[in-house]
């Protein structure tokens, strides 16, 4: 991803996409570009959804440490 993207904007984006193709709104040509894009918006989202569940888990740990 060239911009550094919130877990919320990457998931509207990818939700945006979504709906575009499930109304029929990208063409063919542009439905490759479209999947591509979408699988990257899939990929982050993930991303940053397993990192924050680490974080959540060591401040956990670290509160039951205490």
């Amino acid at each position: 991803m060239e911009e550094e993207l919130t877990y919320e904007q990457a998931l509207e984006k990818l939700e945006r996409l979504a709906n575009a193709m499930e109304a029929g709104e990208i063409g063919i040509d542009e439905m490759a570009k479209s999947l591509k894009e979408a699988g990257r918006l899939l990929d982050y989202c993930k991303q940053r959804l397993t990192c924050a569940e680490k974080n959540c888990n060591s401040l956990l740990n670290a509160e039951e440490n205490v």
